[in-house]
Formats: structure tokens, sequence, C-alpha cells
């Protein structure tokens, strides 16, 4: 039986899902955003245009579900909760 945490910290075991972590999905979206703005020479419009054609895959994005669908909002997404905020 394979040991599932291996003894280098810095090494990822094999069934790891590090892809699959939100931070890094957002860090080449920000690095895509920042490659469109000097393509589009500090354009706005121009670089949401070319960031949106460009934008990288995300392995997350099979799990999206619509705003209407969620548990716990209303059909616009406008959350039911009692207004209360999250506890931290």
């Amino acid at each position: 039986m394979s040991d599932p945490q291996p003894s280098d910290p810095m090494t990822e075991p094999a069934n790891s899902t590090v892809e699959d972590w939100h931070g890094q999905e957002v860090q080449r979206d920000v690095d895509a955003a920042d490659r469109a703005l000097a393509e589009a020479g500090g354009d706005p419009e121009r670089a949401e245009q070319i960031f949106e054609a460009e934008r990288p895959a995300h392995p997350s994005d099979r799990y999206k579900v619509a705003a209407g669908e969620r548990e716990g909002t209303l059909e616009d997404g406008a959350d039911r909760g009692s207004g209360a905020p999250d506890s931290v």
C-alpha cells in the first residue's frame, strides 16, 4: 500500500487534486487578463474581448450550477438567508 502523504512535503501525491484548486484557476485568469491587456495596448474594452475569447478552461466549470438552481437562493440568484453575516 502506498503512503498517502509523500515524505517530501513539496511533492504532490499521485491522487492530488491540485489542478482543481480555485486559487490556481483564479491565477490563470489573472495571467490571461494581464496578457490580454498588454495585447490590447491598455484598452480595457478590447482586453475584455481578447480575454473572453482566450479565457483558459477551468476544470471546475463542469461543476457550475446556475444561481436559480442553487439551494438557498431565489430564482434571480438573491440569497434566501437570514440576513445575518456568515460566521468565519
